[in-house]
Parts: C-alpha cells; sequence; structure tokens
C-alpha cells in the first residue's frame, strides 16, 4: 500500500527489569488504515512490547509520536491505554467485559466522554452491533450469555465505535476455533478499510499476518529481527530467523491456504 505519514512513530523503545534487558531498541511505524502485524516465537517480547505500551511496564524511547493525540516524547514512554483517539482488544473477550454490564452498556462506555443523550448512544451501539454482525437484541445480553467469538466481536466494536485512529489488538483470535477466526478477521480487515483506522496486531499467527498484514515486524529475544512489507517478507525474508519461521509455517499447511482465502 501507498505510506503515508505515520499516525504512530516509535523509535528505540528499550525495556529493562532488575538489569535484564526485555526490549531492545525496538523501532516501527504505522499509517492510518494500515495493519502492522507483530509476530515472532513465545518470548520474542511480544506481550513485553505491549505491556510496555499500556504503562505496565517501565520502559524508555528515542521518541514517540502519536499525531491525532498530538503526543511527542522522549525518554519516559506514556501509557497509551485511554489515551484519546486509540483503543485496545485484548486476547479473553469475557476477560475484558464487566460481566455485570450488558454489551449495550459496555460497548457505549467509550462515548462517555462525547456525553451524548441515551436515546442518540443506544442508535450508535447498535450501528456498531450490526457493524460486527450482531443482531440488536445482543444489547441487552450479558458476556456469560455470549459464545467467545461473539463477546470478541462485541469487544472490536467496543474499540470502533468512538472511531480512533489507533487499536491494539493482542492475539485477538487465539481464544477462538478456526472457523470463527477467519470471519472475524475477515471482519476485522474489512472494518479497518471502511474507517482506515490502523491497527497494531500482535499474533503468533503468521497464515493471519500473510492473509491481512500491511507491513510485518519479527522479534527475537525482545530485538527487531525484521521489519518489511508482507510481500517483501514471504518473497524474501530480511534473516534467516524469519525465512525459518515462514519454513515452518508453511510446513504446516497455513501460509499459502490463508494467503488464497483472505
Amino acid at each position: 500500500m501507498q505510506q503515508n505519514d505515520p499516525l504512530f512513530q516509535l523509535e528505540g523503545l528499550n525495556v529493562e527489569i532488575g538489569g535484564n534487558p526485555l526490549l531492545r531498541d525496538v523501532s516501527f511505524d504505522v499509517s492510518a488504515g494500515e495493519m502492522l502485524c507483530v509476530v515472532g516465537e513465545s518470548g520474542a517480547g511480544k506481550s513485553t512490547l505491549l505491556k510496555a505500551l499500556q504503562g505496565f511496564l517501565p520502559a524508555s524511547c528515542r521518541s514517540l509520536a502519536f499525531s491525532p493525540a498530538n503526543v511527542h516524547v522522549t525518554g519516559a514512554v506514556p501509557a497509551m491505554t485511554g489515551l484519546p483517539q486509540s483503543r485496545w482488544v485484548m486476547q479473553d473477550p469475557l476477560a475484558a467485559l464487566n460481566p455485570r454490564l450488558t454489551l449495550g452498556t459496555s460497548i457505549g462506555e467509550s462515548l462517555h466522554a462525547q456525553k451524548l443523550s441515551a436515546q442518540v448512544r443506544k442508535s450508535a451501539v447498535l450501528e456498531a452491533l450490526s457493524e460486527v454482525e450482531l443482531a440488536p437484541d445482543f444489547y441487552t445480553r450479558l458476556p456469560g450469555q455470549v459464545s467467545l467469538g461473539q463477546a470478541q466481536r462485541a469487544c472490536l466494536a467496543r474499540a470502533l465505535i468512538a472511531r480512533p485512529k489507533l487499536i491494539f489488538f493482542d492475539e485477538p483470535l487465539s481464544a477462538l476455533d478456526a472457523l470463527v477466526q477467519k470471519k472475524i478477521a475477515r471482519q476485522m480487515d474489512a472494518l479497518r478499510r471502511k474507517t482506515q483506522t490502523a491497527f497494531i496486531v500482535v499474533t503468533h499467527d503468521l497464515g493471519f499476518a500473510a492473509a491481512y498484514a500491511d507491513r510485518i515486524l519479527v522479534l527475537r529475544q525482545g530485538q527487531v529481527e525484521a521489519y518489511q512489507s508482507r510481500d517483501a517478507f514471504f518473497d524474501q525474508p530480511d534473516s534467516a530467523y524469519a525465512a525459518k519461521l515462514i519454513g515452518t509455517a508453511r510446513s504446516l499447511g497455513t501460509l499459502d491456504l490463508a494467503r488464497a482465502t483472505a
């Protein structure tokens, strides 16, 4: 895709705990409407990256810029969680939803700052439910009354309803079965293109990245191993480690199928 000026840009992120470096000099950016997939083996630093950006781990950087919220910093990394114009979708949708609140109430909470009337807010929530292909009656359902896939769609609706410029996803499909994964992945991609929201998706699934990513960032032992456009990455990966990841995924039969059926 044609690259525009980045709306989120991170340079030289470092995370160190007790003298142990967890992330070293991690840099990447993402533009409007773009999907960046962050991949790597377990322990590569993917979860550490998200925790640092959520403010759960102390982190420093050469620079961080998020233009929609007019954030430009050096040194300590600010928590992106709750920052205007950004949202998060977590791995476990049922843990992310308050079990005592209806889906309609949880989704509508994202509009609280806009001080809308109850009628206007409900109309917006119903439209958001429709965007993720959930029927209007889900407005009154509790999280315990829906499937995992339906709960994750509700979380996607909650993230999108305020029309943020950037959404972070933490393994958003890993708790779902294969058929539901494919359907929600297609919904994510369609909504990203429709709204021109930038997505940063942490995933272990190279098949998903092959099908939907614009660019791919590979982490290994806390460092950037490869950072390329999707096609360049799969056609000519920047490192032997990245090539090994691709070869393993191909041997499992997930890569080519994913690209053909996206």
